[in-house]
């Protein structure tokens, strides 16, 4: 799983160097560029998207994709160990076309509000967003990922997490990172005990 991470990152890095690399007397490539007006890099996750609120997704702003993007896919993931990680969310085959993936996707393995895009699931799960849920009073770091692919993916909806993100890692154009922290309350007001540990 870190191998993924690694793909990600520097295929991040390369579609930012692109910008200023093109060969003489061709088209400068479009960079990747997304945005999101619920989490931001090194910001704090809003509780919205957690156990602790309404446990929905974050909406995400795509404004502008490098060419050839064939289409947009986004993994969540959180270190579950010093050598695993823990994946929460997979979404792929987002049409290149559309300039933001909403908030509050519904948890359906083929999302037709947005182009028949495909969510997976965990292993055992069910399919779509699994809000973060920490221990109480541990800060935890959480890694949202947005993808644009070289080409569509031929994964069903409904697959696990893992097979979604090898996918992605495979078709990997540019990708940018959101990496924000959540912080459970000491005190709830239910009797919530659910932990992602």
């Amino acid at each position: 799983m870190r191998r993924r991470d690694l793909l990600a990152t520097l295929a991040g890095g390369t579609a930012l160097g692109l910008a200023g690399c093109s060969a003489p007397g061709s088209e400068t490539p479009r960079p990747f560029r997304v945005s999101s007006r619920a989490i931001a890099t090194d910001g704090e996750l809003p509780a919205r998207h957690a156990c602790d609120g309404e446990g929905v997704s974050p909406p995400f702003a795509v404004e502008s994709t490098p060419e050839p993007t064939a289409a947009l896919a986004v993994t969540a993931s959180f270190n579950q160990g010093p050598i695993t990680d823990r994946t929460f969310w997979t979404l792929w085959n987002v049409p290149p076309d559309r300039d933001r993936i909403p908030a509050a996707l519904p948890g359906d393995p083929v999302v037709e509000s947005l182009g028949d895009a495909r969510q997976g699931r965990p292993e055992g799960g069910e399919v779509g967003y699994m809000p973060p849920c920490p221990p109480r009073g541990e800060p935890f770091t959480y890694r949202f990922q947005v993808y644009a692919l070289s080409e569509r993916l031929g994964v069903e909806g409904g697959a696990s997490h893992d097979a979604a993100s090898e996918a992605v890692g495979n078709a990997v154009l540019a990708s940018r990172r959101f990496t924000v922290e959540y912080t459970r309350p000491l005190a709830g007001s239910g009797t919530d005990t659910r932990s992602d540990r």
